[in-house]
């Protein structure tokens, strides 16, 4: 694989649409001289803060750094703490954003005719773990990994599809947005909508600026509040979430109600997407071809875009040689009363209750030996004993948190995770105003 390479934009034809920028096509000729002009510009550097909030800007700035051999470092959030600690591994990284790109563009000109390859063996990205289990993890990219990973991708949703439009909530940072809105351009000739919506009309807007066949990337908690908007979104292909767990009666909703489909992605930082349901119909999950999973004390994936096996941090259960069940993260499973449950599943039932805009449910910080857990809710029009009421009609009322805590709002980054401290704070906070109002 040292000597082998593959193109930086798949299959390039001049006049074919890489993006949409506010409605308007950004056609691929703009986009390859746009490239060369950022990898001219990150000459002599080994490695950047792609911060870029416009995913064009973004898209470019990160074909630019693979062209030029530079890693796009690619932070979850922009907590100083967060990024002085990468910045120990990285110190001479520049930190690029939206004005700096838009800067080095304004002195664009033509692109040559050239073919641009990248090898296959370079590593070309640095994502992070989302620190919902403790402090990000760095995972380093490679071009040829994550092209194979943009080859399944497509396969999987899109094998009939010669172009498909895409409109994603989530940031182009993290690795189902890269996977989705960023590689699915250069590796696969679709494109993306330079906007990050997050609201319910912005959603709406942005898949209402593209022109038919559209896809919806999204996330369960972004998808349930454009259900409980009632807001009209056009007409979809496929809508696909990601992130946290999506319950069937969501999916079921949102695919009659948008008269689509409505699918779910199973993958990690480490792995990328490796699996899909389509949630409303099954509970299980579907390898992506090329990919074997062995479940033992440890479940291991190997194969496809996976240069080494992967050993995931899920309990899984194996229902045959290319579909599997996901019982929770080993450490999120618990035992009250000799039953097991999974806290994301406990979190997904108390989210499915009417009223509730947001939940979490975790172990109690303050009590490593705490049986039962606990829970922060954002449901303004419920009270605390409704909804553990409602909880108990859903599961076994032993895994009904003790207690519940109403909360504003959860301490979610851009890619809707709760990182492990933030959380620990938040709950904090809830106790003490708990307290004071006793």
């Amino acid at each position: 694989m040292a000597d082998m390479s593959s193109p930086l934009i798949a299959d390039y034809q001049p006049e074919r649409v890489f993006a949409w920028r506010a409605g308007q096509p950004v056609q691929s000729a703009t986009a390859l001289a746009d490239i060369q002009s950022l990898a001219r510009a990150l000459t002599g550097q080994s490695a950047f803060f792609n911060l870029c909030n416009d995913r064009y800007l973004f898209t470019v700035l990160f074909a630019a750094g693979c062209q030029a051999g530079a890693l796009n470092l690619l932070p979850q959030t922009r907590h100083v703490e967060t990024l002085a600690r990468i910045r120990s591994d990285y110190p001479k990284a520049e930190a690029i954003d939206d004005a700096w790109v838009d800067r080095r563009l304004s002195e664009r000109g033509a692109a040559k005719d050239e073919a641009l390859n990248v090898p296959e063996n370079r590593a070309v990205a640095v994502v992070f773990t989302s620190g919902s289990t403790g402090q990000p993890n760095p995972q380093i990219k490679r071009w040829g990994d994550l092209a194979r990973g943009s080859a399944l991708l497509r396969q999987r949703f899109f094998t009939h599809a010669e172009g498909m439009n895409i409109v994603a909530s989530v940031p182009p940072q993290h690795m189902y947005g890269l996977e989705n809105s960023v590689l699915l351009a250069l590796h696969a000739g679709f494109a993306a909508d330079n906007a990050r919506p997050s609201m319910p009309w912005q959603i709406a807007d942005a898949l209402a600026r593209l022109p038919e066949p559209r896809v919806l990337f999204t996330t369960p908690l972004q998808l349930k509040a454009c259900f409980e908007s009632g807001v009209a979104l056009p007409s979809m292909d496929r809508i696909i979430s990601a992130t946290a767990p999506l319950s069937a009666e969501l999916a079921a909703a949102a695919e009659q109600v948008w008269a689509t489909e409505v699918h779910e992605i199973y993958g990690s930082s480490e792995t990328g997407s490796i699996a899909s349901r389509e949630t409303a119909h099954t509970r299980n999950w579907r390898l992506y071809d090329g990919l074997t999973l062995e479940v033992g004390a440890k479940a291991t994936v190997r194969g496809g875009q996976l240069p080494e096996p992967v050993t995931l941090d899920d309990a899984l259960q194996a229902v045959d040689a290319d579909h599997f069940r996901l019982l929770g993260r080993a450490r999120d499973l618990i035992k009250v009363a000799g039953k097991r449950m999974s806290l994301a599943e406990l979190t997904a039932q108390l989210l499915a209750i009417d009223g509730v805009q947001d939940a979490a449910v975790f172990a109690s910080p303050e009590s490593a030996t705490a049986e039962r857990p606990v829970a922060l809710v954002v449901a303004p029009t419920r009270s605390t004993r409704e909804l553990g009421a409602a909880l108990a009609r859903r599961v076994d009322p032993v895994f009904v948190p003790r207690p519940l805590l109403k909360v504003a709002e959860l301490p979610r980054n851009a890619t809707g995770k709760i990182t492990r401290a933030d959380l620990a704070s938040a709950w904090g906070r809830a106790r003490q105003t708990a307290k004071a109002r006793t």
